[in-house]
This record gives C-alpha cells, structure tokens and sequence, in this order.
C-alpha cells in the first residue's frame, strides 16, 4: 500500500511521516501505570464465554466475482458478506481523532458503509492526539479504567501488550479465543496464513484479549539496517558497489581524495543521531540487531538470551570504525549530527554512503523527473573479514492495530464479528482507500504489481479525501502479500516500488529467525526494572560507540575495552538478560 505519498507529488516527505504510513506505530506511548488507580473487584477471565455452545460457526462467504490475485497469494480475500445484527443496540467505542483522514467518526463514509453491512450501530467517542508524533491524550483513557466507566470497546489505542495481558488477566479486557473460533473467520484466515500470529497476540495466561490486525510490511523489516550510496559519485571516482568491508572502506577513501561533488566539501560516511551507524556496519562481525530505548542489542543462542555489544566481534567491528576515522572519512558528526543538519547535507549533495532508515531521511523526496534521491541506491550487506553477512530483519514487527473488548460489553460476539469484518478484503481497501470506484478500483488481467507479479487493486486517487476512510485504524489484514499487489503504474511508479526493490537484495542475508529475540511479555515490576537497565545500556553502548570510534577511547588498548565490558556488570546487565529469559522461557507457546 501507498506511504501516504501520492505520485507525482513535489512536497517533501518526512522520516516521521513516512513511519506512520508504513505501519510502525512511531505515535504509540507508553501509558503511565493504570492499574494502581483501578477500582472495583478482580473479575475471572477464566470462563468460557456463554453462548457459545450450540452456536453454528461462522465461515467464510462465498468469493467476490471479478477480483484477481496472483498465483500463490497469500492474504484478504474478497468475499460476500450479509448484516448480522439488525442495529437495534449501539455500541460505544474509543478510538483516536484523525482530523486529516477520518474526520468526524460518526459521520465517516466508511462508518456509514460498515454499519450497512453488518448491520452494527456503533458511537464512537474520539480521544484527542497531542503533538506532531501522534501520540494520544492519555487522561481519558486513564479515568475510564481507573474509574470502571468502560465503552464497549478500544480501537485503534496504543495499550501495549503488557499492559493489555495485565488488564485482560483482571477483567478489564475479555478474553476472545472462543469467540473467534466460532464468529471469526477471516481472523482464523489470517492465523492459518501467519502460523505464529496467534502466539505473538496472547496474553501470558495464553489467552488472547486482543483483536489485533496484520500489516506485513516488507520493506519495513529491514529498513532500520538498510544503507545507501550515490551511484553517482561511484561512477565518478572510478568504483564499482563496495561488497565487503574492505571495499567500503577503499570506496570512502576515493570519495574523500577525488571528492566527486565538485565542491570540495564532501561527506564520504553520512549518518547522524537517528540513523546509527551499528545497525549496518556491525553485521559484517556478528548478528546485531541494533538497539532503542525499550532495549537491543540483543539475540537468541541455542535458546538463551544473549548480549552482543560486548562481544569480541563487537571489538573488531569498533577496530573497523576506526579505521575508517583514521582515514578521514568517518568524523563525529555520524553520531552526533541532528536530523536537520542531516537532511540539509544531503540536500546540498554532501552525502557519499549513508547509513539511513529510507531516502527521506537524508534527502528530499520530489517526483519532478531527475530527483537527487534517485541517485541514491541501496548497499547489500558487506561481507566482513571472518565471511560475517547479515541483514538484520525483523520477523515478527507485523502486528497492527487492536480491537479491545471491555467487561461492560455485553454481546461480545458482536463486536468480534464487527472486527472480523474490517479483515475482508474489499473492507481493507474501503478502510484505508475510501470509496471504491472513486478512490480505488479491482486490478485488471495484466496489470502488474509492486512485485511485478498480478495486481490485485488499483489506488486511483489517494489518500482518500477527509471523511471517506479510517486512515490504518481499522483491523486490517494487509499481508505481505495484498501490499505488493498494489498496481503499479509503469509511466508513473509508485514510491512502494522504490522502497520495496531497495529491500529485495536484503533478504537472503537475513538473520535466521531463531536468532532474532521475539516480543515478550513482562509484569509491571520486571517491565520498570527492564526499562530503567534498558536506559542506561542503552547510553552506554551509544557513547562508547562514538568513542572508541572516533579515538577519544582506543579499541586497540585492552585495558579501554575492559574497562568498557565491566561496566555493563555494574549497570546490571545480568539481572537485565535474567529478565528477559524469564520471559521467553514463559512466553506463550
């Protein structure tokens, strides 16, 4: 699906922006600690629902005429649907306000297109956003659950999974497993197709309190590791796409003598304080999947959590960085510059290699024929000295927005069907495209998506216009596959293609997914403790990074590097990877 760039378009696109379009969540926040302000007695989750029993099952309706889909396609499908309810009760639900998308809830075409077809009234109450990030107004939210004053249900609010397994084990949130057995089918479509969807949405009870979407992403999963180059200047300066570390280390020398800007004032390694330089280099030493402020640099061995940022290859790879400082093509700035002064490097034609999330995050994005940005064009994984060749790929970031049904709803089964609905494939598209025939369209024979396979739809004017779609509220369904069947229109490509063939060339070197530490759960005690440790490494390994880099530590010097390792001891790493292998060892199977 489209990043919320519309072809053609000459305004910029920013990195925050772009985060939101592909589904990443950058506006969820952590709430503060609700269950310290409920009230009101625990109730059991533990009981199967009534009515279940002698319920017949729901299945999926009989396929949509006319709609395409490549051969082996994976995903939504479009397929015949009847009201199920004759809206004679209404439904509250809290939802996020989007006044540039949605508008008024209430009055939303979509809203008025769904309530046709399931038959479900539904009363939304909108919470409103603060700040360019998206994030919510939290007060609402918090007095609802402090005060037991509950809507039917949450769309579309950023609990996290801990929090939504806590509230869920104390009743606040019900649980839906037999629920979506029996009135669920386009979710049990999805687990089938995601085999481990199931697991990454339950609750350490093992029981599922969420409805949560798919939205699978293929760029996304290693956009956080992916690193360019200006082919231009390659070909200036007389060198061919460096393949192993060494090579880009001779490519950013060339840069620097010959200086291929003409300018005299190139930037032969780019990166700055949002786009670290480990996240790509060091996977030429070792599997690092990089780090954040919820933790990182971490991995999986044989089953038991582990620490990367202090190992041997860690030191070589430091060894490597420093080389490259001593050359004179790698300075301080790739630590410690800001995104604007970033993006004004790049937009002056600063920037050699660079290690960045996506183009816009170093460059403007224009579509006005021969943008600079073009020039720009992915760098595979490097082979390090040892053979080392990872891609750090995300294998579990594909879990969207959640439905969550509260205990003041009496007919759960309701809004479970309600939810399923929003999975069906024609629905996605109303959801997020608008109104079909005037927004979006089925694709025709021949018709080639992103990945040059059959298209399944065409987005003939997007975004939708105010007031005709939810925006990526909704529970969507949009596997890997239906994204990349997006039509792609070969006089006028889509953004979707760019990112997409810049992806490609990563996944063979993907990490095996048993590396990869899967989401976890912690109860409120381990999460602060979690969180607090996390901080601390994670300024630790930051500066320690820069340092030993740029030579104000020397990585040669034994002592430097003890002194380094030891202080993570001090920090608590151990209590910290104790807690995490507490988690994975009770994570739901």
């Amino acid at each position: 699906m489209s990043s919320d760039v519309l072809p053609g378009s000459s305004s910029n696109v920013s990195r925050r922006a772009f985060f939101k379009a592909a589904g990443l969540g950058l506006g969820t926040v952590a709430f503060p600690s609700l269950l310290t302000a409920c009230t009101g007695e625990k109730t059991s989750s533990g009981d199967k629902p009534k009515g279940l029993e002698n319920v017949k099952k729901v299945e999926l309706g009989e396929a949509t005429p006319g709609v395409l889909y490549p051969e082996g396609y994976v995903g939504p499908r479009a397929t015949q649907k009847k009201p199920f309810h004759d809206g004679s009760k209404t439904f509250k639900v809290v939802v996020q306000q989007n006044a540039q998308v949605v508008g008024d809830w209430n009055k939303n075409g979509f809203t008025k297109w769904m309530e046709e077809r399931t038959g479900l009234k539904v009363e939304f109450q909108a919470i409103l956003t603060t700040g360019s990030d998206g994030s919510i107004d939290l007060t609402k939210v918090n007095a609802m659950i402090a005060s037991g004053e509950l809507p039917d249900a949450f769309l579309g609010i950023p609990f996290s999974n801990d929090q939504i397994s806590l509230y869920g084990q104390q009743g606040i949130f019900v649980a839906l497993d037999d629920y979506i057995e029996t009135y669920a089918p386009e979710m049990r479509r999805a687990r089938t197709d995601y085999p481990g969807f199931k697991t990454l949405t339950a609750a350490t009870d093992g029981k599922t309190y969420q409805f949560s979407g798919i939205n699978d992403c293929f760029h996304c999963r290693i956009s956080p590791g992916r690193a360019w180059i200006n082919k231009k200047y390659l070909d200036k300066v007389g060198a061919k796409m460096p393949e192993t570390t060494d090579d880009l280390r001779q490519v950013l020398k060339l840069f620097k003598d010959k200086d291929p800007t003409g300018k005299g004032n190139i930037i032969p390694f780019g990166a700055n304080v949002n786009n670290q330089v480990d996240r790509y280099i060091m996977n030429a030493f070792l599997y690092n999947p990089g780090g954040d402020a919820n933790g990182g640099w971490m991995q999986l061995k044989d089953g038991k959590v582990d620490f990367v940022a202090n190992k041997p290859e860690w030191r070589e790879g430091l060894k490597f960085l420093r080389t490259l400082y001593d050359d004179g093509t790698l300075t301080r700035d790739a630590f410690t510059m800001p995104d604007e002064a970033f993006l004004k490097a790049g937009n002056q034609g600063r920037l050699g290699f660079v290690r960045a999330y996506y183009w816009g995050s170093f460059i403007d994005i224009t579509f006005n024929g021969n943008d600079p940005w073009r020039d720009y064009i992915a760098v595979p994984p490097l082979k390090g000295p040892n053979g080392v060749q990872y891609a750090g790929w995300d294998h579990y970031g594909y879990q969207s927005q959640s439905l969550l049904i509260t205990s003041a709803c009496k007919n759960p089964e309701l809004l479970v069907q309600w939810g399923d609905y929003q999975m069906e494939l024609e629905a996605i598209m109303g959801a997020y495209g608008g109104t079909k025939d005037k927004n979006w369209e089925w694709a025709q024979q021949g018709d080639k998506g992103i990945n040059g396979k059959q298209a399944v739809f065409r987005l003939t004017k997007f975004p939708a216009p105010e007031g005709q779609g939810w925006d990526q509220y909704s529970i969507m369904y949009r596997s890997n596959d239906f994204r990349l069947g997006q039509y792609i229109d070969p006089k006028k490509p889509d953004f979707e293609k760019d990112l997409y063939e810049a992806s490609v060339g990563y996944k063979p070197f993907a990490e095996p997914e048993d590396m990869q530490v899967p989401p976890l759960l912690f109860d409120e005690s381990a999460a602060a403790q979690k969180a607090d440790t996390a901080a601390a490494i994670q300024t630790h390994v930051k500066q320690s990074l820069a340092k030993f880099s740029v030579g104000e530590l020397d990585i040669n010097d034994d002592k430097a590097w003890s002194d380094y390792t030891k202080k993570f001891d001090a920090i608590g790493l151990k209590a910290y990877l104790d807690i995490y292998q507490q988690a994975y060892d009770k994570r739901p199977k």
